[in-house]
């Protein structure tokens, strides 16, 4: 690099001689030509007195403008005249500091007949000065821009460097990531044919699989946009975490399954014990973070903490939330961190109780949690152990994630898994909960024959029925969602799965409009049983234009229809939930006025229950939307009006 450099600083002085070297020369040439015209001038002024030999005239009156820029001059006339200088002592000239030249004189005004010359003596320097100073300014200025055109050069050069290391990397990576999803796709081809696996074991290997192929994607991805952006790495060979996007994610369900992993890992010693503490506080905590990092995070921590213990002790990890924050610490009852020791980790470098260890896990771990808008806290008391406190800002759950289990008197529940214990579980809640006592029947399905059959033989109660369908039914091709669509219960199934977090069955949860809940958070879901509204409507003629339902989930719109309908004598049932509508909806006469939003949250769009309802025979249907009517074009059949109350 220091060559090339070199090269160009010396092209750099040559061309800065040559500008001097021009600049002199012209200003010679200048100062020349001035002088030549101006001696021009003051002969031509003073021809007459020079012709008639009036020399005293002219040394009295010609030294003052000539010698203001002359040196001097002398008068050589042609024939026998007096030839004379001024100044009259003029001496010889040094020939490399002036220059002469002649100027003609003539006794007429035609040139014709020559009456002597003068010779003017001048300083060919004279310019120099200003010649020197532009040169200055344009070497000033070289310099400035020859300054900022190394700089550009060279980092055009550290880029080209850096853009061929990260090239480097993103290749190597590339063909890491190639190689370790070979053996991948033969892990994938295995795992389909585990169905005399339990449960539990077959959801260990695919957590193990799938992390497998998370780090081999993330390596690759973050190399790639390394390849592309050139990010900065630092001295501990780390790239910033603003390459892998954030994303929204259910954080009991991250931790979970990296856990498990754990105990396998460290099973080898049985004096150490793992645990994840879930409560009901655990429940539907999402966060913006980046799984992979996360899961390196986490899985640092632990591994400190198990390292910290050494043969025998515990290792808690807890999560819960305060305010608008998640809570998660990672704890251990080991000797404990001595304070001094305690104020210095989390810097680059610093470790404690790790032979070999470099510090840079929970460097990364405190950097990490910071990036993500949180924080890191380590807390330790000598005898008693450690705590590291990592506090994440929630995030908003997607619209498929259900915050809550809600029960509807009268409606029944389904239950479809192939797992016992699952079967268990919902039953004992269920008892828990009383839904006997609410009219509420659980029907609980192994198989998707029995559970096809079951909705034959029971349409009524399929149709206002809650499914709580697991997404892999072992031994059968078919899933918690495809029986779903099948039988025409997406409206109404929510997907118990413990595959919640892949993107895959994600998008087909969007696609048919089904919620989900982790599995493994089935026993803390909150489940409420809804007061049941009175139907007192048996008095009323459901066909007399005196009764109307509306279907809408604002409070503001529930309360203006109810008073225009009080107004006139119209006897209105209003839901906010359609779950609710749909489990009473044989109650109504088909000709009932239906008056239902169109966006009733989740997801739920009124004019898909309009069809729905079509289907099943009822007639007087109206879509009350602030939407425009020809949103609507599409289905010529619905009423579309505004929010208004219809009755005026």
């Amino acid at each position: 690099m220091q060559r090339p450099f070199r090269r160009m600083f010396l092209k750099v002085v040559m061309f800065d001689v040559a500008i001097l070297v021009v600049l002199v020369v012209l200003s010679v040439l200048f100062i020349t030509r001035s002088k030549m015209r101006l001696a021009g001038q003051l002969a031509e002024t003073f021809r007459a007195p020079l012709v008639a030999g009036d020399n005293r005239q002219i040394i009295l009156d010609m030294p003052r403008p000539v010698l203001k820029d002359f040196r001097g001059f002398i008068w050589r006339p042609s024939g026998k005249g007096y030839s004379f200088s001024v100044p009259v002592n003029l001496g010889p000239s040094n020939k490399w500091e002036y220059d002469s030249f002649y100027i003609k004189v003539f006794f007429d005004e035609n040139q014709t007949i020559e009456a002597g010359r003068l010779l003017f003596i001048f300083n060919r320097w004279e310019a120099l000065p200003i010649a020197v100073f532009s040169w200055l300014l344009l070497v000033s200025l070289s310099i400035l821009i020859g300054y900022y055109e190394w700089k550009r050069i060279f980092r055009e050069y550290e880029l080209s460097l850096e853009s061929q290391i990260n090239e480097s990397r993103a290749n190597f990576a590339a063909q890491v990531a190639h190689d370790i999803r070979s053996p991948l796709f033969a892990l994938d081809a295995a795992l389909k044919d585990t169905a005399e696996l339990p449960e539990k074991k077959r959801i260990i290997v695919r957590h193990a699989v799938n992390r497998i192929r998370d780090v081999a994607n993330d390596l690759l991805e973050k190399n790639r946009q390394q390849a592309k952006t050139g990010p900065a790495v630092d001295s501990a060979g780390e790239s910033p975490d603003a390459v892998a996007p954030l994303e929204t994610y259910l954080i009991s369900s991250v931790i979970d399954p990296l856990i498990t992993e754990k105990r396998l890992q460290f099973e080898s010693n049985p004096g150490i014990n793992i645990d994840f503490e879930l409560t009901r506080e655990s429940y539907g905590l999402f966060a913006k973070l980046q799984p992979v990092e996360f899961r390196r995070m986490i899985s640092n921590l632990v591994n400190n903490a198990v390292e910290a213990l050494g043969d025998k002790g515990a290792v808690s990890v807890g999560l819960t939330n305060q305010d608008q924050n998640i809570i998660l610490t990672v704890s251990d009852n080991g000797k404990g961190i001595p304070a001094e020791i305690r104020a210095r980790l989390g810097q680059k470098g610093e470790t404690h109780g790790k032979t070999g260890g470099s510090g840079l896990g929970l460097f990364h771990a405190i950097t990490t949690a910071e990036s993500w808008g949180g924080s890191l806290v380590i807390t330790s008391e000598l005898g008693k152990g450690s705590k590291v406190t990592i506090k994440l800002p929630k995030a908003k759950a997607p619209d498929e994630f259900v915050p809550e289990l809600i029960l509807y008197p009268g409606r029944p529940v389904v239950v479809l898994d192939d797992d016992p214990s699952v079967h268990q579980i919902w039953q004992g809640r269920f008892e828990s909960a009383r839904v006997k006592e609410h009219d509420i029947e659980v029907f609980h399905f192994n198989e998707p024959e029995k559970l096809r059959a079951w909705v034959k033989a029971n349409p009524a109660k399929s149709v206002s029925s809650i499914c709580l369908f697991d997404y892999e039914l072992s031994g059968y091709k078919e899933t918690g969602l495809s029986l779903a669509e099948e039988l025409g219960l997406c409206g109404q199934t929510i997907l118990v799965t413990s595959r919640c977090e892949e993107k895959r069955i994600i998008e087909e949860c969007r696609r048919l409009k089904v919620r989900m809940i982790p599995k493994g958070l089935s026993g803390f879901v909150p489940m409420t049983i809804a007061e049941s509204k009175s139907r007192d409507i048996s008095s009323v003629s459901a066909s007399s234009s005196k009764f109307a339902i509306l279907v809408d989930d604002d409070a503001l719109t529930h309360m203006t229809w109810e008073m225009a309908a009080q107004e006139h004598g119209i006897k209105l049932q209003a839901y906010t939930d359609p779950a609710e509508f749909l489990s009473q909806v044989g109650d109504f006469s088909k000709d009932t006025p239906m008056y239902i939003d169109s966006d009733l949250g989740e997801n739920i769009k009124g004019e898909d229950i309009a069809a729905d309802l079509r289907k099943k025979g009822f007639t007087n249907l109206c879509l009350a939307t602030g939407h425009p009517p020809e949103r609507f074009s599409h289905l010529p059949w619905l009423k579309v009006i505004s929010k208004e109350p219809p009755w005026g």
